[in-house]
């Protein structure tokens, strides 16, 4: 039994492949590929995890490389060079195919398993997620005009499963993670919002709103666990207004 959930990264990643393939190669409509792909991973990932669909870990752990997956998607069918698409693929296969063995390892064979791990890389799934995601979301706004409440509602629920997961990840108690959850998911939603208004590109804008989320994550993580300090506030603000500078100095601005 436990060589069948070894194999599990591999054909998943391999799914994740053929996925981008029938894109890029136009095999089969996008919209088809995309759902089967997210049918077939879930499936050996829920399988690999286990059916407990009751308990947090379960969603978590289904929810984030899945998540990334989708919004991979989403960031490649904006794009227009070959290459990007490729290294795109790439990077969104090799990176779950490393969440998918971290799962193994952390739910089967322990012993293997690198404490803070599967966090770590959670949060980097999590901000690449919002980079993507927010990629799509302005692309929508502007080119299918799509209503702005519709795509912040999405992003409202999208933002609180990532933060809340994170928390979660971090070993923070679900009554003292919530509340973060909740307004993460409202502060970004907000500032999602107010960027559809910047006359940027909608690669610009997804940056900026990555950066955001990624700050929050770290600050709300640092608070939760009582490790905020003026060092670690301060690092997190200067890091902020670095990234902030180097995006608005390399946009295209309208």
């Amino acid at each position: 039994m436990i060589l069948l959930h070894r194999i599990s990264s591999i054909v998943a990643a391999m799914i994740v492949a053929l996925g981008f393939a029938s894109i890029y190669l136009g095999w089969v409509h996008p919209v088809v590929a995309i759902v089967l792909t997210a049918v077939l991973f879930s499936l050996v990932l829920a399988r690999l995890i286990g059916w407990s669909v009751t308990s947090f870990q379960f969603w978590h752990l289904l929810g984030t490389p899945l998540l990334f997956v989708l919004s991979g998607f989403g960031a490649m069918l904006l794009l227009e060079s070959a290459a990007i698409k490729l290294t795109l693929a790439a990077m969104v296969t090799l990176l779950a195919f490393l969440f998918i063995e971290l799962i193994f390892s952390y739910i089967h064979l322990p012993v293997n398993y690198q404490p803070f791990t599967l966090e770590y890389l959670s949060q980097l799934l999590h901000i690449l997620s919002v980079f993507f995601i927010s990629t799509l979301g302005f692309g929508m706004s502007l080119f299918l005009q799509t209503p702005l409440w519709l795509l912040s509602l999405i992003f409202f629920v999208i933002l609180f499963f990532i933060v809340y997961g994170t928390l979660w990840a971090g070993k923070i108690e679900s009554s003292r993670a919530r509340p973060y959850a909740f307004a993460g998911a409202a502060l970004t939603t907000e500032l999602f919002a107010a960027l559809t208004f910047l006359p940027t590109g909608f690669y610009s804008n997804a940056a900026f709103l990555a950066l955001g989320v990624y700050v929050f994550l770290g600050l709300s993580r640092a608070q939760a666990l009582h490790k905020l300090s003026k060092e670690v506030l301060k690092r997190y603000i200067l890091l902020f207004l670095a990234l902030t500078l180097i995006i608005a100095a390399t946009s295209q601005w309208v």
